[in-house]
């Protein structure tokens, strides 16, 4: 069985109601995401159920504070046995390199740009993306969030790109600006991408017919 390099979002308040679909999806997707509202429901024994349960954890809390307090944090994490962690680029230099030396070599930080999918990207927007990301860059940073727009022009500054977005030709755009789907994302250079409502209204699709 191929695993597929997904993560699926788990948004909400309540681990419970993605036990029958986690239950379904163990083999079939790389990880899943803890998102904030998750985090703050069920508290860091969420992180440690997932990995007991054998689970790649993406802990998606994009980070933006004083270095001081980003380099505990990290070190909190570390300790909790998450493998990915968001931190917000804007957070600025000596907090995301605090995040890099403060984390230990299973850990991976991914920095999160100005743009999030809910926006429309513009020229400007788009500039501001790629100077973040340099600026990530240069700070050591694993890898970064990219919306579905800037993974051509990021492909060749990182190889750890994860993509939120992601949207079936059927789905509904919902919230979401900068969309692209499945086979788009990963053709496009992606390594890993997020999704949520689209796992939950097309599970038996994602799990054995999605071609990515």
């Amino acid at each position: 069985m191929s695993v597929k390099p997904i993560f699926f979002a788990l948004d909400g308040p309540n681990l419970n109601e993605f036990e029958f679909m986690l239950k379904k999806l163990e083999g079939h997707i790389f990880g899943v995401k803890v998102g904030l509202e998750m985090f703050i429901s069920e508290g860091p024994k969420v992180v440690e159920k997932l990995k007991k349960d054998g689970w790649t954890v993406f802990l998606d809390l994009k980070l933006h504070d004083i270095p001081n307090t980003v380099r505990k944090a990290t070190k909190s994490a570390n300790n909790l046995g998450a493998d990915f962690l968001t931190i917000h680029i804007a957070s600025g230099k000596d907090a995301l390199q605090e995040a890099y030396s403060s984390k230990n070599d299973s850990l991976k930080i991914l920095g999160v740009s100005q743009a999030l999918t809910s926006s429309t990207m513009d020229a400007k927007m788009s500039k501001g993306v790629s100077e973040d990301f340099l600026l990530a860059k240069q700070c050591s940073v694993d890898g970064v969030i990219c919306p579905p727009s800037e993974i051509e022009r990021t492909k060749n500054l990182y190889d750890l790109i994860v993509t939120p977005g992601i949207r079936l030709n059927n789905d509904t755009k919902d919230d979401q600006k900068n969309t692209t789907t499945p086979e788009n994302a990963i053709l496009a250079g992606a390594k890993y991408i997020v999704m949520g409502r689209s796992i939950i209204n097309n599970l038996d699709f994602v799990m054995n017919e999605l071609d990515i």
